[in-house]
């Protein structure tokens, strides 16, 4: 192979892989929550499988299903040394009803603390 032909197909291995890393970038993210529950706030959310878009800037977290907006929280963002293995919701108990506290995503380095606030 000549030295041109090796430049072309680094730039397009190259070009490959960048494009691929957007794609997976925008993905939603998705989390199941078992049985119903309750945020912090005192919204209901039921069982299902929700869209998850967090707001970092905003501190705020959104649920949503079929592209309609469930529900809101305000969220903070904690940073861990080891990526989460599997996405996960955490849940504690609040007037005999599970709260949802924390969502973990598999494969990120973060834990999403859900705190009051939203709507």
């Amino acid at each position: 192979m000549s030295r041109q032909s090796l430049k072309v197909l680094f730039l397009l291995a190259g070009a490959v892989l960048f494009l691929s890393s957007i794609a997976l970038a925008k993905k939603n993210k998705t989390i199941t929550i078992f049985s119903d529950s309750v945020l912090p706030s005192g919204q209901a959310l039921k069982a299902g499988e929700y869209q998850v878009d967090v707001n970092e800037a905003s501190k705020q977290v959104t649920f949503k299903q079929d592209d309609k907006v469930v529900a809101t929280a305000g969220c903070k963002i904690v940073e861990k040394p080891v990526k989460n293995p599997c996405s996960q919701a955490r849940f504690g108990q609040k007037d005999n009803k599970q709260e949802l506290q924390e969502l973990r995503f598999g494969g990120e380095t973060r834990s999403i603390l859900i705190i009051g606030g939203g709507s």
